[in-house]
């Protein structure tokens, strides 16, 4: 059974991560609400905190979706990082991205509400 919270889409794209001094390219495999999965050969550290950009190239201008992660997970083809903060126009970008490529387009959107409502019951 999984644990998942959110839907996860395939969606291919490039990100650039900068961590600490460092910064590299990746190739985004697939994208969730609250993390992602990066193809990289670059090699990691569980917990490390990065700052990740994806750029939506066809629009003009082009948009930039930002967020701050942490490492999650660590494999051969890549690293999965859990999305810690984003600002609202990433998080909207990031929500429009998962609806138009998911079948279900109103289960994300229930899955964000159901999120809401945890939250607001957790903060009382």
């Amino acid at each position: 059974m999984s644990t998942r919270k959110f839907s996860r889409v395939q969606f291919n794209v490039g990100a650039t991560v900068k961590i600490a001094d460092r910064q590299f390219q990746g190739a985004v495999e697939n994208l969730s609400m609250t993390g992602m999965f990066l193809v990289t050969n670059e090699q990691l550290t569980g917990g490390e905190v990065a700052n990740i950009t994806i750029v939506l190239t066809g629009t003009l201008p082009e948009i930039a979706v930002s967020f701050t992660g942490v490492v999650s997970r660590i494999t051969e083809d890549g690293v999965g990082f859990t999305f810690e903060k984003m600002d609202l126009d990433s998080y909207m970008h990031l929500k429009n991205i998962i609806a138009y490529n998911i079948d279900d387009a109103e289960k994300v959107m229930e899955e964000i509400g159901h999120s809401i409502d945890e939250k607001f019951a957790s903060d009382k």
